[in-house]
């Protein structure tokens, strides 16, 4: 395809990169924190819609897949018209944890069950077509290199929302201002994703296919043969995406805990009387924008030494970073307990940016194994999804129960003496430190069972259709 075209199109990917970081970023930021401590949610109501998002949460991506790859609903034919459709949907989704259903124990549960389900049913049928995009844009790896690195700067844009939330909001203070401030984040976000819905073209859109009809249907009659469920096993089946989806696992476990408990943790262990509220905001976007950095000036890095020896290291220095922190620095300085946060998050969020490329790799991987015609991109993302969102609900599961065993609970009513209130705040601060060094040595294990090293070469680039 001309380079101008793979731009245009790469423009219109970073824009739903952009609106969906926007929401995304906000909706995990804030909704553990709204629930927790301002709809003071009961913990076994929390836990209950958590289970229930777990199930909803592993079941849709595969459901998705299988009408994302094989059905002919308008919403469906292509990748952009999924994005294009859901869109308005996702927006509202999106709103509705911050309008309180009620205040009775039962209905702060059910707010919590409806807000997770409906949030997740949109982001995912999104997020599926959007990582499909990605794969099908090219099968070239500088041209996913590229589409990495311009999506990370979309990213960084899309992250800096929070720190406009916390400014308009009062870090939450002011809730009426955080609602509005939520809803032109809403706006901003779909406008994005509507965009990329009518701009989003791959070299497999249908629409771009017109001329290729009786091929087209050749290659539908014979896909029809290949049962959903056998492509499903031939994945699940694969070593190379069985050690990818393990290490992806303990990656979204890491990210959840770091995207839904950094502002607890940091309320309870970085004290506004120590660093300014206002410094907190700014740190709190740094979080987000930092990796994304990393990504957008250590591209020829990433290039150069390949993806696989970037993300192992990047497994290695939180395993350090994480054992240096607490056996050797403690908590009781705050700015490096802010630098370490800041290390971690920073190198979590650029390592898992990443991950598109081995998947990408496992999807090419997969079509040419198999002789397929086209990518089953979904169907590999769903199988993908099916092993790794659980980690979504059981991240903060484990968290919110540890954190109460130990007294959290009363700790956010005052009624703890200064000596168990300190008590409460080391077992936050050993789940900051540990979490890193467990799950980083779960996934240097994991990870080094990944072979694949190389994208599939240029020979299988599909050539570009015509009137695009």
């Amino acid at each position: 395809m001309s380079t101008t075209t793979l731009n245009r199109r790469m423009l219109a990917y970073c824009a739903s990169s952009l609106g969906m970081t926007m929401i995304h970023h906000t909706f995990n930021f804030y909704y553990v924190k709204v629930f927790l401590n301002r709809y003071h949610i009961q913990e076994s109501w929390f836990h209950f819609a958590q289970f229930l998002f777990l199930i909803w949460n592993a079941i849709n991506d595969p459901l998705f897949a299988v009408l994302q790859d094989n059905a002919k609903f308008t919403i469906t034919r292509t990748r952009r018209e999924s994005i294009l459709y859901t869109a308005p949907f996702l927006a509202i989704s999106f709103m509705i944890p911050w309008f309180q259903f009620g205040t009775s124990d039962w209905m702060v549960g059910v707010h919590l069950i409806v807000a997770l389900s409906l949030y997740d049913t949109m982001y995912t049928f999104i997020g599926l077509a959007l990582c499909c995009l990605f794969t099908e844009i090219s099968t070239d790896q500088q041209d996913r290199l590229r589409l990495t690195r311009y999506a990370q700067m979309a990213g960084m844009l899309g992250h800096n929302t929070i720190l406009f939330v916390e400014y308009t909001s009062d870090s939450l203070q002011n809730f009426v201002a955080f609602q509005i401030t939520a809803f032109f984040v809403a706006l901003a976000g779909m406008s994005l994703m509507i965009y990329t819905g009518l701009n989003a073209h791959t070299v497999w859109d249908i629409k771009a296919q017109k001329e290729h009809v009786e091929e087209k249907a050749v290659e539908e009659e014979s896909a029809s043969q290949e049962p959903y469920w056998l492509k499903t096993w031939q994945i699940l089946s694969e070593k190379n995406f069985l050690a990818f989806v393990i290490t992806n696992f303990f990656q979204e476990f890491h990210k959840t805990f770091l995207s839904n408990f950094t502002a607890i943790v940091c309320d309870y262990l970085i004290p506004s009387t120590q660093v300014p509220t206002a410094v907190r905001s700014i740190f709190y976007s740094f979080t987000g924008t930092l990796g994304g950095m990393m990504i957008v000036f250590g591209a020829p890095v990433v290039g150069h030494f390949g993806y696989f020896r970037i993300i192992r290291c990047s497994f290695i220095l939180k395993i350090c970073s994480g054992f240096i922190m607490f056996f050797f620095i403690g908590r009781s300085n705050p700015w490096i307990l802010m630098l370490f946060i800041l290390i971690d998050t920073s190198f979590t969020g650029a390592s898992n940016s990443l991950f598109n490329m081995p998947l990408s790799d496992i999807s090419d991987h997969d079509r040419e194994k198999y002789g397929r015609k086209h990518p089953i991109s979904s169907t590999v993302y769903g199988a993908n999804a099916l092993v790794v969102k659980p980690a979504n609900s059981l991240s903060p599961m484990l968290v919110v129960a540890v954190l109460n065993h130990f007294g959290y609970e009363q700790l956010k009513d005052g009624l703890l003496s200064f000596p168990e209130a300190e008590g409460v705040k080391d077992v936050m601060f050993a789940i900051v430190c540990f979490y890193p060094v467990v799950l980083g040595l779960l996934q240097s294990v994991t990870w080094s069972q990944f072979t694949i090293r190389r994208s599939i070469s240029l020979e299988y680039r599909v050539p570009e259709p015509a009137h695009v």
